[in-house]
């Protein structure tokens, strides 16, 4: 005679799945919920993750992060090299050196890519990456900017704020800029400039000597 509490042990036992390996039957144990709650929390949190950090360009990679540190020392770096000049021979042969513009676009991205962009292409700033400029002329002319400012312009000075080798590295990072393609530049402002060069190898062999390299 069923009782029920044998009902009850009977609807309690599991099911024997019907597939058959070898002599050896499965039961139709379901995986525990906490378990299944984070594997489908895990897929629901990939989406986004995977949409911020390699679909829109938003979030930073371990790539930008290494870059960023690296940047990081060669701005302390660059905050001891009592010796750079704001001349053109010293801020375009830094704007040559990859390793030296990591710290010189930290201090862009910092300090001047709200008016100008991340990437320089401009916003409330003009767009640094064209040929075009309105108070420059030179690459020289770059540091006068960045040391002094453009008050009426809305541009800051970063003198007190920065010593001069620092701003010279920024400077050269601006310079840098030119001819590179940013995701959503600004029409050209002011006056196309003529490309810059150094003016001459003895003059590149003193600053590179000044430099220490």
């Amino acid at each position: 005679m069923n009782t029920p509490e044998s009902k009850q042990n009977v609807s309690e036992e599991p099911m024997i799945l019907d597939h058959d390996c070898d002599g050896i039957r499965e039961y139709d144990n379901p995986m525990p919920s906490w378990w299944t709650g984070l594997f489908w929390g895990s897929m629901l949190f990939a989406l986004p993750y995977f949409a911020f950090y390699h679909l829109g360009g938003v979030g930073t990679t371990i790539a930008d992060n290494y870059e960023t540190e690296v940047g990081a020392f060669y701005e302390l770096q660059a905050a001891k090299l009592g010796n750079l000049k704001p001349d053109a021979p010293t801020i375009l042969t830094l704007a040559a050196d990859s390793q030296k513009m990591l710290a010189g676009r930290n201090m862009f991205r910092a300090n001047c890519a709200t008016c100008h962009g991340p990437d320089g292409g401009g916003l409330t700033g003009p767009n640094l990456t064209d040929d075009h400029y309105i108070n420059i002329r030179k690459p020289e002319d770059i540091f006068r900017v960045v040391h002094d400012g453009l008050p009426t312009k809305g541009m800051p000075e970063w003198a007190s704020r920065f010593s001069e080798p620092q701003l010279v590295l920024l400077s050269a990072y601006i310079a840098s800029l030119r001819g590179s393609h940013p995701s959503a530049p600004r029409d050209p402002q002011g006056d196309q400039v003529a490309p810059w060069s150094l003016p001459d190898a003895t003059s590149d062999s003193a600053t590179t000597a000044a430099m220490g390299r």
